[in-house]
């Protein structure tokens, strides 16, 4: 059973050893980030910059609120000081709040992950690590999107259920998550010949073969994200075009 008093220990190990990634899921909508972050603001060594990175600044007060009565509406740029040595800063997912938040961090979180997709959660994680974060927190709401992306991190795997606490509140998320299907990675509208592919294997290229134009290809792994492809070393993700048949290894310019 994924209980609090197990994934409190699993984030309590995660905080004092050498992995940098966490992703934590569960039925528990509501009560993942705040675990988190409870045990974060009492557990980790101060002085500490957290930066929290809500998807839409009108919810940052209503995620707070179980855990900290902010006195003033947050700001982006400008920190909350916490008892105990911690800053607090906060933005969201729209790339025009990052520019004020710190440079150099400790801890960052990302909730809910839920708002992000392979392309934007790949920008989103990849522009926090720019800042130096020691760890970092991927946390969900609802366990009914594709959180793939996430693999390319690596990280430790963390589950909170409210099966202990609230089962009938856990039995209803179950049966949402059956009764829901997984909507599709990618929205744009695909062509014929690239319907029948599934959409984590899917990615485009610039064709060498006798197409020579741009067109959808499938990849030999899960697309883990923009920047893992295009940092891979050549021949790691080889993509076959679906239109013509051409295998193409020159992974630098392939996109969702």
């Amino acid at each position: 059973m994924n209980t609090r008093k197990k994934a409190t220990q699993e984030i309590i190990s995660f905080l004092q050893g050498n992995e940098k990634f966490l992703l934590l899921t569960g039925t528990y909508q509501n009560q993942k980030h705040i675990l988190a972050l409870s045990i974060i603001l009492s557990k980790y060594p101060t002085p500490a910059t957290i930066l929290f990175r809500a998807n839409h600044t009108g919810n940052i007060e209503s995620f707070m609120a179980p855990i900290l009565k902010l006195p003033r509406r947050p700001r982006a740029g400008i920190p909350f000081r916490i008892k105990g040595g911690y800053n607090l800063y906060f933005d969201t997912i729209n790339l025009a709040s990052w520019r004020l938040s710190p440079n150099n961090i400790d801890i960052a979180i990302v909730y809910p992950i839920d708002s992000l997709d392979y392309d934007k959660g790949d920008e989103c994680v990849h522009e926090l690590l720019r800042r130096n974060p020691q760890k970092v927190f991927l946390i969900s709401w609802t366990d009914n999107k594709d959180f793939g992306w996430t693999s390319q991190f690596n990280p430790v795997y963390v589950v909170f259920d409210a099966e202990e606490e609230r089962p009938d509140y856990h039995q209803r998320m179950i049966e949402l998550l059956d009764s829901t299907p997984t909507p599709p990675t990618i929205t744009k509208k695909l062509p014929k010949y690239a319907i029948s592919t599934p959409d984590r294997f899917l990615v485009k290229i610039l064709c060498r073969g006798r197409c020579r134009s741009t067109s959808w290809a499938r990849l030999n792994l899960p697309y883990p994200g923009k920047s893992a492809v295009r940092s891979a070393p050549i021949g790691k993700f080889r993509a076959v075009c679906l239109k013509c048949g051409y295998e193409a290894t020159d992974n630098y310019n392939w996109y969702r």
